[in-house]
């Protein structure tokens, strides 16, 4: 039988952080705050006070998969740097998720419960963090 483990999951972007926390029991992700910030390690100090309120065992970062637009490759390039300090920082393992469409499922989400556009901003990034939550736990065995 494997020991419970606390799992904390990041939707990463320039502007915005999702964050969402679960276990490897339950199986379910809950939202729990959007870091605003400037620069990278800025966000990370504040994921710092994040990490010591709910002590996880595992860290999760969303990333897109492979693409040929510059764009992209450019995120998909600071979403790999973003996980390699965040995990050297707190010596805790990083897992790296299949993020593709954890947004348009958050805010599919949000439109079923009547919240739109403006109103989702903050709420999308914690529901994407909880969308690659649940994309790790159902490849955990």
């Amino acid at each position: 039988m494997h020991k419970e483990q606390t799992v904390m999951a990041f939707d990463y972007g320039d502007m915005r952080v999702g964050v969402a926390i679960g276990n490897t029991m339950l199986k379910i992700p809950h939202p729990i705050t959007t870091i605003y910030g400037d620069g990278m390690w800025n966000k990370i100090d504040q994921i710092a006070d994040l990490v010591d309120k709910w002590k996880p065992h595992i860290l999760v970062v969303g990333c897109p998969h492979t693409s040929d637009n510059l764009q992209k490759i450019q995120l998909i390039n600071t979403i790999n740097n973003f996980a390699k300090r965040v995990g050297r920082k707190f010596n805790l393992p990083v897992e790296m998720v299949n993020e593709d469409f954890s947004s348009a499922h958050a805010s599919s989400l949000l439109n079923e419960q009547g919240v739109y556009a403006r109103e989702q901003k903050g709420k999308l990034d914690q529901l994407a963090a909880c969308s690659i939550l649940e994309c790790y736990f159902s490849n955990v065995i």
